[in-house]
């Protein structure tokens, strides 16, 4: 385990937030602060500015970045952002290479420092406790879909990060195939990511209602049960991210745990223990058994990122 002072960093679309991890306070991060996109020109403007609040500017660290888009290469692009990330730059600022994770394979490695009540249970099995010997799958739905596993190898969790948000939409229902069906007269990429998401909330809505739109995601959510169109798209988003879910585990072997991250699912927690979440989760025949032993459960916090990046490098 590493024991210095390190830099972690939750480099989101329109926000970076930073923090330190390590010495003599332990992991948990400290010291966190918060920096639009639009307040700086480049990433390692905001990285410099932080460093010289905190009276660092001139120090050697090592660092973590969870970042939101696939982390390879030395050039990161961001997913939807003006932003890019060059590790050799943020190198050149704190004199150590940095590592960078998939902003989800962070949240999947935040799991394993979490208490059970940082947990809510869906209805369905119970869950168990997040160690070596289980395969998890992390699903994050916010401005976009992030997808993570957390796989044992080697005796130990390891993170597997992935883009499974953008796999094809699968539509099932009535709803779902007028869903697609609006997406691909406008020429949208129709994948998974376009309707499981806050974005996905509005188009969804849009495309429900003959082309009325509504300005937040939150309107849609709050919607439910007072407008008709509102109940249609909440039931049929929920539905198709439990389908997705059983997809997932199934694609990963996570038979040990999926978790459902952001505040769109926590917003959604009475839907999703409605039944069709499950239904559709486990309605793949071959499968149905398996898939009705797996636990689900919301993760109750909004730190995820930092937490997981701590984790990684603590565990380096």
């Amino acid at each position: 385990m590493r024991e210095g002072l390190a830099l972690v960093a939750d480099i989101g679309r329109q926000s970076v937030r930073f923090g330190l991890t390590g010495g003599e306070q332990g992991l948990a991060p400290r010291d966190v602060r918060k920096f639009m996109t639009a307040e700086h020109p480049t990433f390692t403007s905001a990285l410099v500015t932080y460093l010289s609040d905190l009276g660092l500017q001139d120090a050697r660290l090592p660092s973590v970045l969870a970042v939101a888009g696939a982390a390879r290469g030395d050039l990161i692009n961001l997913t939807g952002s003006r932003w890019y990330i060059s590790l050799s730059g943020v190198e050149a600022v704190l004199r150590e290479r940095p590592r960078a994770l998939n902003e989800c394979a962070a949240n999947a490695l935040a799991l394993t420092t979490l208490p059970s009540s940082a947990f809510t249970t869906l209805p369905g099995p119970s869950l168990r406790p997040v160690e070596a010997g289980g395969n998890y799958v992390v699903i994050g739905s916010g401005t976009g879909l992030g997808v993570a596993a957390l796989i044992t190898a080697g005796g130990k969790l390891v993170p597997v990060q992935s883009e499974a948000g953008h796999m094809s939409f699968a539509p099932v229902t009535a709803d779902e195939k007028a869903f697609a069906d609006y997406c691909v007269a406008r020429a949208h990429q129709v994948d998974v990511e376009m309707l499981v998401s806050a974005p996905g909330l509005l188009l969804a809505y849009e495309a429900l209602s003959g082309g009325k739109k509504l300005p937040k995601p939150e309107d849609v959510t709050r919607g439910v049960g007072r407008d008709p169109v509102c109940t249609r798209v909440v039931r049929m988003w929920v539905e198709h991210l439990g389908a997705f879910a059983g997809d997932l585990a199934m694609a990963f072997g996570a038979w040990d745990g999926i978790f459902l991250t952001g505040a769109i699912s926590r917003a959604l927690h009475p839907q999703l223990c409605d039944p069709g979440f499950r239904r559709r989760m486990e309605g793949k025949a071959a499968f149905r058994r398996q898939l009705g032993e797996v636990p689900v459960a919301l993760v109750n916090r909004n730190d995820l990122e930092l937490l997981g990046a701590a984790a990684a490098y603590g565990n380096a």
